[in-house]
């Protein structure tokens, strides 16, 4: 009985999963990290600069633009923190910067789901 008791004062302590937005000296987000959880998709990677930004609900729907070829990319935002998520389009997810992304696709026609998100400077 006390068993039982230990574990579900352990698991109702932890915190959900939060993004970690990594921050430049000027104050603006350069890197977001742990946006989805692990996953059995394939892992992919993309960069290119941001032609496109459409928001729906806690998802970021971001087309990359790299020599003339297109990738669309899901960004998760359930995980970032309000703060940050008030940044986010200020000066990160907006036309004409350049990003690297990191993420999962189950389907090689599908939308690549991102877990990372860095700046290319």
């Amino acid at each position: 009985m006390i068993w039982v008791a230990g574990l579900f004062c352990s698991v109702s302590g932890q915190k959900a999963d939060q993004a970690v937005a990594t921050y430049s000296k000027n104050g603006r987000i350069i890197g977001v990290t742990n946006l989805s959880g692990l996953s059995d998709c394939l892992s992919r990677s993309s960069y290119g600069t941001v032609s496109k930004v459409k928001v729906d609900g806690d998802v970021a729907r971001v087309n990359l633009r790299d020599k003339k070829v297109d990738t669309e990319v899901d960004i998760p935002l359930g995980r970032v923190a309000a703060d940050d998520r008030k940044l986010i389009f200020r000066n990160f997810l907006s036309k004409k910067v350049k990003l690297r992304v990191a993420g999962y696709a189950c389907k090689p026609e599908d939308s690549m789901t991102a877990f990372s998100v860095d700046r290319i400077y």
